[in-house]
C-alpha cells in the first residue's frame, strides 16, 4: 500500500524543457485572464487550449483528469448557484419563486470555466516542473529565497498528505471501517478515525521537514548559490513576447468592453 503520491512526472517533450519562469509566467497570465474575463466565450478558449498543449507537451493526461474530477463537485456547484442567484437578462425557467435568466445560466457557465482554467494551470506547472526547478523559477522571478521555497514546499507536501489519508483510508477499510456507512452522526466518528492519524503524520512530516530546512540553514542570512543557474533558451524568449503580446491583447479587449456581461 503506497501513501505516497507525486505530482511531476518524468517526460522529455517542450513543455518538460522549458524554462521553470516561463511556465509560471503563462499561470500568471491564465490567472490574469480569468479575472478579467466573465463571459464563457472568451473563458473556454483558454481552458481548451491548456488541454491541448498538454496533450502535445505528453502530459500525463490521466493524472490530469483525475485532478480535475475532484473538482467536478465545486464546478456543479459554481454551474447551479451564480443562475439561482444572478438574474440579469431574459427569463427563461420559472418554478414558483424561482427562476433563471439566460444571462443568469451564461454567467454560471463563465464561472465554471473560470475555476477550472484557474486550476488546470497550476496542475500543468506542477506535472511538468520539479521541485528544485519550481523553486528556481520563483526565485527567478524575484520571489524571496523563503517563500519561493515555502511555497514549493506546500506544493509538495499537499499531495503526499492527500496520498498518506488515502492511505490511512485503506488500513481501515482493511479492518472493516466503512467511512461512508450509517447516518450523518456515524459518518462523523468514522471520519475522526482517519483525522486522528492522519493529523499525527502530518506533524511527523512537519518535524522531518522543520529538521531538513535547518540543515539546509535556510536561516542564514548569507547569498544562496544554486548548482544549475536558469538561462532562457530561443524559444522560451519566444514563448515569453507571446504571452507579452496577448496580455496587451487581453487588457485592451477588457478596456474596450469586451469580455464581459453588459446589463
Amino acid at each position: 500500500m503506497s501513501i505516497q503520491f507525486e505530482l511531476y512526472t518524468e517526460g522529455s517533450s517542450f513543455l518538460y524543457r522549458m524554462d521553470p519562469r516561463v511556465k509560471i509566467t503563462a499561470v500568471l497570465v491564465i490567472f490574469l485572464i480569468s479575472v478579467l474575463f466573465t463571459h464563457p466565450l472568451y473563458l473556454a478558449p483558454f481552458f481548451f487550449a491548456i488541454l491541448a498543449i498538454d496533450i502535445l507537451g505528453k502530459v500525463p493526461f490521466r493524472r490530469v483528469i483525475l485532478l480535475l474530477k475532484s473538482l467536478s463537485l465545486l464546478v456543479l456547484i459554481s454551474f447551479i448557484m451564480w443562475p439561482l442567484l444572478f438574474h440579469p437578462g431574459t427569463e427563461i425557467f420559472r418554478w414558483g419563486s424561482i427562476y433563471i435568466t439566460d444571462f443568469g445560466v451564461a454567467y454560471g457557465v463563465a464561472m465554471a470555466f473560470r475555476i477550472l482554467n484557474m486550476v488546470i494551470a497550476p496542475i500543468s506547472l506542477m506535472l511538468t516542473t520539479q521541485q528544485r526547478e519550481l523553486i528556481l523559477g520563483l526565485r527567478g522571478i524575484g520571489l524571496p529565497t523563503k517563500a519561493a521555497f515555502a511555497l514549493a514546499i506546500a506544493f509538495r507536501f499537499l499531495p503526499t498528505v492527500v496520498g498518506v489519508g488515502n492511505g490511512i483510508i485503506e488500513a481501515q477499510r482493511s479492518r472493516g471501517l466503512d467511512i461512508n456507512k450509517g447516518g450523518l452522526i456515524q459518518r462523523v466518528r468514522n471520519y475522526a478515525s482517519i483525522l486522528g492519524p492522519l493529523m499525527i503524520s502530518s506533524l511527523r512530516i512537519a518535524q522531518q521537514l522543520a529538521l531538513a530546512v535547518e540543515s539546509k540553514a535556510m536561516s542564514s542570512t548569507a547569498k544562496r548559490t544554486t548548482v544549475r543557474t536558469l538561462e532562457y533558451s530561443k524559444s522560451d524568449r519566444y514563448v515569453l513576447l507571446g504571452f507579452g503580446a496577448l496580455v496587451v491583447v487581453v487588457v485592451g479587449l477588457r478596456l474596450m468592453g469586451y469580455g464581459a456581461f453588459n446589463f
